[in-house]
């Protein structure tokens, strides 16, 4: 049979069905399918072989070829050569075997699968691989975010609140806050890893199988940790792309908040922040220009897997619940260049964060011309008066008013001020007007005070720890099964060597 006359079909695919559709996607499925599925045709070659569906001597020779292909593939060497017209990966990857071993041995390995679970299974590991390095992307982001915010829990800068000037905090307040909603995004992203690690192998067209094959023990071999029980489902569903999007997307929507916090901050206007030269650029026509560009980039990465998730459920919307090109193919395919962006933009921040500069003066005197400390003073009316929270800062905003906008108020001018609400000596009101002595009282609630800060990254580290073990008890369980079929395909070749 050759690549072109198969099953009803006696003639090659029409050419602009192959200009569009065939040719365009081989050499991605060289490289991103083909790996996966030699490890899916060996586990289920030597399922059938132990489940005496298929005679061992065919087993092994279809192992053999198997073993030529994977190691032409490490080697680098063109894999699978195409003729002038094919219908596409799976059936150059089958005459291959057919070729080299004749069609009763070569067109075997076919029993009890289809392509519906060879796709489903691939698409699977693929994910499982994108989805391990995102989360490992994002501990390392987290690791770095913590390391600065733990060096700069005294660096006092104004906190904001609708890009007005708030109240006295720390850098190191800013990045834990963010840190911790980053490490919960990786923390729900790494909840899906138990969804996704099923295998559907065996589920075939989506109705199963007459053989009596071992699903389970395919699935130990691909490093699965367990079957899909209803075949249907196993071929239908794509449902963990969807929940692996959706945590990409919210955890893109949070980089591209902090990036743009970091370039407001790095801005002139502000001056807070900078980078060494080696992470900005300069303009092509004015001189005295650093920008920030890369914080750019990261926002425009971060946001692609909010736009591959729409895509993905209005590629699954109004489709037939069975395994259709639209499900396997077309609703998913968004997914992958969307979670290499997502590893991209997890990456660019990394570093950003990494090589951050501080400009602690400039932040300094922010502070000490924004007013950052009126609530500080309510506080203190409060306090020594006993005054209702509401009056105190009516008083307050109402002494503000009388006050030029364009300068810090003085002691002489609270005290005056104030002197019909309350008596305040200066000592008092020089102690409440200092953005530092106001962030080192803010210890409750999770504020900015230092030793507030340290112990929310404690649990930041420890989390972020956790989530290393995780990964690498995931990572030891694939290697394991990588190496047990590894070693499954030796024993069985061995076993049948002349001696």
């Amino acid at each position: 049979m050759s690549v072109d006359k198969m099953g009803r079909l006696s003639s090659p695919p029409d050419g602009l069905l192959f200009e569009l559709l065939y040719e365009p996607h081989l050499a991605e499925d060289r490289q991103e399918v083909l790996p996966y599925l030699l490890r899916i045709d060996a586990a289920h070659i030597l399922m059938l072989a132990r489940q005496g569906i298929l005679p061992g001597d065919a087993a092994a020779r279809l192992l053999e070829v198997h073993q030529e292909l994977s190691a032409e593939l490490r080697a680098g060497r063109e894999v699978l050569p195409a003729p002038p017209s094919h219908r596409g990966l799976f059936w150059l990857y089958e005459q291959q075997y057919i070729q080299r071993l004749g069609g009763t041995v070569g067109g075997a390995a076919h029993a009890a699968r289809s392509r519906n679970d060879i796709n489903a299974a691939v698409a699977r590991l693929r994910m499982r691989r994108e989805l391990l390095q995102l989360l490992e992307d994002c501990a390392d982001l987290a690791a770095a975010a913590v390391a600065q915010a733990e060096a700069h829990a005294e660096t006092l800068m104004s906190a904001f609140t609708h890009l007005q000037p708030a109240q006295p905090s720390t850098l190191g307040h800013y990045l834990s806050g963010v840190t911790a909603e980053i490490l919960r995004t990786a923390e729900w992203l790494a909840a899906t890893f138990e969804t996704l690690n099923r295998s559907p192998m065996g589920a075939a067209a989506g109705v199963g199988t007459s053989f009596p094959i071992d699903r389970d023990q395919v699935a130990r071999w691909l490093g699965f940790s367990g079957v899909i029980e209803s075949s249907l489902d196993a071929v239908a569903s794509r449902d963990y792309v969807v929940q692996v999007l959706s945590g990409a997307a919210l955890l893109g929507t949070t980089l591209t908040r902090l990036a743009q916090d970091l370039q407001t901050w790095a801005s002139f206007a502000f001056g807070f922040l900078d980078w060494p030269d080696a992470l900005v650029s300069t303009s092509s026509i004015m001189p005295q220009k650093r920008n920030a560009y890369v914080l750019e980039n990261v926002r425009g990465q971060a946001v692609r897997a909010s736009g591959a998730l729409v895509n993905v459920l209005a590629g699954l919307k109004n489709t037939s619940f069975s395994n259709s090109v639209e499900v396997s193919g077309e609703a998913t395919a968004p997914a992958w260049p969307a979670l290499r962006a997502s590893r991209k933009a997890v990456r660019l921040t990394t570093l950003l964060v990494e090589r951050l500069e501080t400009r602690p003066e400039r932040m300094r005197a922010f502070l000490d011309g924004a007013q950052t400390t009126m609530t500080a003073l309510a506080d203190l009316l409060v306090r020594r008066g006993g005054l209702a929270f509401r009056t105190a800062h009516d008083a307050v905003g109402a002494l503000l008013k009388e006050l030029p906008p364009d300068a810090p108020p003085t002691v002489a001018q609270i005290r005056n001020g104030l002197a019909g609400v309350l008596a305040l000596d200066e000592n008092e009101i020089e102690v409440a007007l200092d953005p530092r002595h106001c962030m080192l009282q803010a210890r409750y609630g999770g504020g900015p005070a230092p030793d507030s800060v340290r112990g929310q990254l404690q649990q930041l580290a420890s989390r972020d720890h956790s989530l290393r073990d995780r990964i690498a008890a995931w990572r030891r369980s694939l290697d394991e099964a990588d190496q047990s079929l590894d070693g499954a395909i030796a024993t069985f070749l061995n076993e049948r060597e002349p001696r």
